[in-house]
């Protein structure tokens, strides 16, 4: 019997489309294959960004958002004009804390963290601060460049006010209001739990001053911030691990893990003095 050879072996045929196929999916998941996203960012504000250990609530959610889709995140520690800079220049793939319209060409993904600024007074004080006004007459520090940043109502009231000043160093906030050489401090009050923890483990502030309750005065609205990138791609990669990790618990572990770090349980159960204090009132993670 002879064979056709005109008509093609369907075995030899049915081979060859699958190496085709095989062919195709490989470049596909060349395009698609993870990256490196170089992002940049300006400050250390801790417990949102700690640079000493490139940690952070803030840097550990990007990470794990990214992660979802296989990508890894490559930190750059640039000033603030310097990341805008950079982004444009195609240097940079993101850059952190950013809200709609501050930069143009950019894919902005959803609301990634959200801080609460307060006005922060000691209870035995017994001040009453429902609105920026009733800081008039107070002794007032606040984080640098608040002034420009808190709204007109606070601008006037800080320009008029003797008594406001501004710490580049926001650890001497808490220390100032703690040591009674302020009346109220305005500033994340994440930041401000932070940094009273760590005033108490480099010894400038005692475990009486520990005693004093803090309250926070919820007078300005909280700040949402965003994340912006150059790859739409890539921010629609972000948003899908934003949503995964809010939704399987992965992000309330990571508040929880910053909650902890911030309080002072473990020091108050080596103390014989020492009490976990509740560190700051009218507060919610």
């Amino acid at each position: 019997m002879t064979q056709n050879l005109n008509k093609p072996n369907s075995s030899v045929a049915r081979c060859n489309r699958f190496k085709l196929m095989g062919f195709l999916t490989l470049c596909g998941a060349q395009l698609c294959q993870a990256a490196e996203i170089k992002i940049g960012v300006s400050l250390s504000i801790p417990p949102y960004i700690i640079q000493e250990t490139n940690s952070g609530i803030e840097l550990e959610l990007l990470n794990q958002a990214l992660a979802v889709k296989g990508h890894t995140a490559s930190i750059q520690y640039l000033p603030l004009a310097r990341t805008f800079h950079e982004l444009r220049e195609g240097k940079l793939d993101g850059i952190i804390n950013i809200k709609d319209g501050m930069l143009d060409n950019v894919f902005y993904s959803n609301v990634a963290i959200t801080y609460q600024n307060c006005a922060i007074s000691l209870e035995d004080n017994n001040f009453t601060i429902n609105n920026i006004d009733d800081l008039n007459n107070k002794q007032v520090v606040s984080f640098q460049r608040a002034s420009s940043l808190l709204g007109e109502e606070f601008a006037k009231m800080a320009k008029a006010n003797s008594g406001y000043q501004e710490q580049a160093k926001q650890v001497q906030q808490v220390y100032m209001l703690m040591k009674h050489r302020a009346d109220v401090v305005v500033m994340d009050k994440n930041i401000f739990k932070y940094y009273l923890k760590q005033a108490y483990l480099e010894g400038k502030l005692t475990e009486k001053d520990l005693k004093q309750q803090a309250i926070c005065h919820k007078i300005f609205p909280p700040t949402e911030y965003k994340f912006a990138f150059l790859s739409e791609q890539i921010r629609d990669d972000f948003n899908v691990g934003l949503k995964q990790i809010t939704q399987d618990g992965s992000l309330v572990a990571l508040q929880e893990k910053y909650r902890r770090l911030m309080s002072f349980e473990s020091e108050a159960e080596a103390s014989t003095k020492l009490t976990e204090p509740k560190i700051i009132k009218n507060d919610s993670y």
